[in-house]
């Protein structure tokens, strides 16, 4: 069964007279768009609410949308990413903490061209209508001044804590067939998105720790920290000077066993990332040993992990190999339910 919120369908219905509105007569239509050259669309949302989560998260974790739409600059030029601008006035923002239908109005240009990029995440972590609330876990930013498609991207405050991101690009339909992902609010009649997970799990489990040790720290180098909203194509890295090995987590032994499970950003193969364990004994003593794994053709390279999206890599091992190496115990393809079961 597909792990992507397969039900997460985005319909857009444009003209005056398709639109409804939480019961807005058709004057109050009107007023809510004064301006003729505006086209208003109804967007609706609906889906499934019945799911769980990864491995030790058993919070609901995507319960918003953001709808933003991207607009081609000139009209005579190709419909590549660099091409459309975000416009940050037709977004929308929707709270849908148990999927229910949900409806909004989008004010598109009818004579300008459009891509949709809608973005799944969690309430607490992200808030478009207060960017720079001191409690975000991440922003939406560009890599460069002049944000387009092809460069805006998620990135964590803090590089070491990845929260769960899904993303699409919608396609435009007229009826039953399709015009595209790329058009004008004229040419479709619905919009069909499926949100997909951006994110990379990783769970990590070391057995038969001795009572000597007091804690088990996870580190990490080579941190990819920043992702394209499209692809999640990493577009920012740690750079040079950026403390290169970041601490992922810290872990006392429960019943001789340390488990850490997380969330990574996807590096595919341009930059893959080295593991290590640092562990405590006593007062003021600690040993770093590298997580070392057997190689495997498209994830692990020289003990380096590759972290693709919507995959969960899931590494175990013995303590009395902490130095010798760990097993590799599943990198799945999260197309199927073992890692959080989404309908």
């Amino acid at each position: 069964m597909s792990m992507k919120m397969a039900n997460h369908i985005i319909g857009l219905l444009t003209g005056v007279g398709m639109i409804f509105l939480g019961g807005c007569s058709a004057e109050e239509n009107r007023d809510l768009f004064p301006d003729e050259g505006i086209v208003p669309v109804h967007l609706a949302i609906s889906g499934n609410d019945s799911y769980t989560r990864a491995p030790g998260d058993a919070v609901l974790s995507v319960n918003r949308v953001l709808i933003l739409p991207f607009r081609k600059t000139n009209e005579a030029l190709a419909d590549d990413p660099a091409n459309f601008v975000p416009e940050y006035s037709s977004a929308r923002q929707l709270n849908v903490s148990s999927f229910p239908a949900v409806t909004t109005m989008l004010s598109l240009s009818p004579a300008s061209t459009y891509q949709l990029a809608i973005i799944g995440y969690n309430q607490n972590d992200y808030d478009f209508a207060n960017q720079s609330n001191a409690t975000r876990r991440f922003s939406i930013t560009s890599t460069v001044t002049s944000a387009t498609l092809a460069n805006l991207c998620l990135q964590p405050v803090n590089a070491s804590v990845v929260p769960e991101f899904f993303s699409c690009i919608g396609s435009g339909y007229l009826k039953t067939a399709i015009v595209g992902q790329t058009f004008k609010p004229s040419q479709v009649d619905n919009v069909k998105g499926t949100l997909t997970r951006l994110v990379s799990g990783l769970s990590l489990q070391v057995n038969n720790v001795p009572g000597y040790v007091n804690s088990v720290t996870l580190a990490a180098e080579q941190l990819v920290t920043g992702i394209r909203i499209t692809d999640a194509a990493p577009l920012l890295w740690q750079t040079t000077g950026d403390s290169g090995i970041k601490t992922l987590g810290t872990k006392m032994p429960v019943s001789g066993s340390v488990n850490f499970n997380l969330y990574m950003l996807p590096t595919t193969t341009s930059r893959n990332t080295l593991l290590y364990l640092d562990v405590a004994y006593g007062i003021g003593f600690t040993e770093r040993y590298t997580v070392k794994i057997p190689d495997n053709a498209g994830v692990v390279s020289a003990n380096r992990i590759t972290f693709d999206s919507n995959h969960w890599v899931k590494i175990t091992g013995d303590y009395s190999a902490i130095n010798l190496g760990f097993t590799l115990a599943g990198n799945i393809n999260l197309d199927d339910n073992a890692w959080d079961g989404i309908q």
